[in-house]
């Protein structure tokens, strides 16, 4: 095939797998949303929490609801009181979330999927999936096969999956050297940090022994 040839077979291959890439654009969009929802009043719903469990198991002695603290004039919560205000707090936000942001997001997830599975199962879009290298078969892999054609980078499409796949493996050396300078920086910092402690450990023995030695 000469460059019009390819550049219009590689256009139609990106036509074909436009809608997926955007279905699969939208399905990374309703996971976001829907771990975004799942983490709605969560601090609320622990504090909560922990306020009920509080009353429950530390003021179980005091059975009011309840009361006017007689000195003060405040309004107190016995056990059971502050049980049911904090306890009810907590189970009306999970509802709450439950009802007006999980569902929600559960329902626009469960359809990006559908439609997602759709365009995948679409039979053009199968059909141009033949003779063609799987792993290269998405709309931003074809765009970039097509950019090495048009720009003459490559003759053929051999050389532009060789030339496609060598920028993919300097890319994931890059993110590989990335990680491992992160993991470095991280190492460094926790060995500074048991270092610094350590210093500081040493020295207060220094001063307990002192003290100790300067008391007898």
């Amino acid at each position: 095939m000469n460059k019009k040839e390819l550049l219009d077979y590689l256009s139609e291959k990106i036509r074909i797998t436009a809608p997926v890439a955007s279905a699969q654009e939208n399905v990374n969009q309703a996971e976001w949303n829907y771990d975004k929802a799942c983490g709605k009043y969560r601090k609320g719903i622990i504090v909560m929490a922990l306020f009920a469990v509080f009353f429950l198991f530390y003021t179980a002695s005091d059975a009011r609801l309840f009361y006017i603290d007689e000195e003060t004039g405040v309004l107190q919560a016995g056990g059971p009181g502050g049980l049911f205000l904090f306890g009810g707090i907590c189970i009306f936000l999970i509802c709450w979330r439950q009802t007006r942001h999980i569902k929600p997001a559960e329902a626009w997830l469960d359809q990006a999927n559908y439609i997602l599975q759709q365009e995948i199962n679409n039979p053009a879009y199968r059909a141009a999936a033949k003779n063609f290298p799987e792993k290269f078969y998405n709309y931003y892999d074809t765009c970039y096969l097509w950019n090495i054609i048009n720009e003459e980078r490559a003759e053929n499409l051999k050389e532009a999956y060789n030339l496609l796949e060598m920028q993919k493996y300097q890319q994931n050396q890059i993110e590989i050297q990335e990680d491992i300078r992160r993991m470095q920086q991280q190492i460094a910092a926790s060995s500074q940090a048991a270092a610094k402690a350590s210093k500081v450990t040493a020295a207060a023995s220094v001063i307990t022994a002192y003290n100790t030695a300067k008391r007898k």
